[in-house]
C-alpha cells in the first residue's frame, strides 16, 4: 500500500480505523506502524478474563509512539443490558465498566458495545426491555463522563432507530451516542437510509463500514457487494457530520482494500 503524504489525504486518513482484534495486535503491529493506521481494538470478555493490563499499557505506548488514534469494541457475545434477568443485567454491566476501566491508557476516541436489542424476542415486551436497557447505560454513561470518552451504542438487529434514540434521550448524556453499522443497516432495516442519518444525526459518533448483499453478515471489503456507501457518505456530509470512520474486514486483505477504496472515495 502507498503511504499517503499530501496533507488533506493525511487529515482524512486521521479519520479512519482498522478493526483489529487484541489477539491479532501484535501480529499486525508492524504494518499498523508502517501505514500509520488507527486502530479499533476489539476486546472480548476472554481478553478481560486474561487481565491484560500490562499488553494495553503497551499498545497505548505504542500508539503515543506513533502518533496514532483509537477506538475500542467491546465484549458483546451473551451481554444484555435489557435482559429481564437481574444477574444478567448485572454482568453485562460489569463487563461494560470493567472494560472502560481496563482502556484508560490508551485514550479511546469512542468504545462501542451493542445496542443489544432483539426484536425477535422483546418486540411485545419493548417498553420493560428499553426501562432496563436506560438504567444500564446511565450508569455506564456516567463512567464514561468521568474518564472523558465517548460510548457509541451500535445498531445489530435494528429495524429502525428508534430504540436507539429513545434510549439516548432517556439517557441524555453527552457521552452517550450510536455507531451505526451500514452492514447490520443493509440487512435488518425497514426504513431507509436517510431516516437513520436524519434521525440520530450528530449522536453519531462513528460508522461501522464493511459490505454485504442484504442476506448475511458477509463483512466485505467496501465495493465488494451492494450497499450504498457513497450514498452513506453524500448524506454523512450533507448533515455536516464527522464520525469515526472504521472499517470491519473478515481478513488483511479486504480490510486493506477497503481502506484504499475508502481514502479514494473522501478525496
Amino acid at each position: 500500500m502507498t503511504k499517503i503524504q499530501d496533507s488533506s489525504m493525511t487529515r482524512i486518513q486521521d479519520s479512519v480505523f482498522i478493526h483489529v482484534p487484541l489477539c491479532s495486535f501484535a501480529k499486525y503491529r508492524p504494518k499498523i506502524a508502517d501505514h500509520r493506521i488507527n486502530i479499533e481494538l476489539f476486546i472480548t470478555s476472554e481478553d478481560l478474563d486474561s487481565q491484560p493490563h500490562k499488553a494495553i499499557e503497551e499498545i497505548g505506548r505504542f500508539l503515543k509512539e506513533h502518533q496514532l488514534l483509537c477506538t475500542i469494541h467491546g465484549p458483546f457475545l451473551d451481554l444484555n443490558p435489557g435482559s429481564s434477568d437481574s444477574k444478567i443485567r448485572r454482568v453485562s454491566q460489569e463487563r461494560y465498566q470493567e472494560l472502560l476501566n481496563l482502556v484508560v491508557p490508551l485514550d479511546p476516541k469512542v468504545v462501542v458495545f451493542h445496542a443489544a436489542f432483539a426484536p425477535l424476542f422483546y418486540g411485545d415486551m419493548l417498553e420493560p426491555w428499553l426501562e432496563r436497557s436506560v438504567e444500564t447505560w446511565t450508569c455506564v454513561a456516567e463512567i464514561a463522563e468521568k474518564a472523558k470518552t465517548k460510548i457509541a451504542l451500535e445498531n445489530i438487529l435494528d429495524r429502525t432507530p428508534a430504540v436507539i434514540w429513545e434510549i439516548l434521550q432517556k439517557v441524555n448524556s453527552p457521552s452517550l451516542g450510536m455507531c451505526f453499522d451500514v452492514g447490520h443497516f443493509h440487512i435488518f432495516s425497514q426504513v431507509p437510509l436517510s431516516e437513520w442519518i436524519m434521525t440520530l444525526g450528530s449522536r453519531i459518533f462513528e460508522l461501522h463500514l464493511h459490505d454485504n448483499h442484504g442476506q448475511t453478515d458477509e463483512h466485505l471489503a467496501l465495493g465488494e457487494g451492494n450497499i450504498d456507501i457513497q450514498g452513506l457518505f453524500t448524506l454523512i456530509q450533507e448533515q455536516e457530520l464527522s464520525p469515526a470512520l472504521t472499517i470491519e474486514a473478515m481478513n488483511e486483505e479486504h480490510a486493506l482494500l477497503s481502506f484504499q477504496r475508502l481514502l479514494l472515495l473522501l478525496r
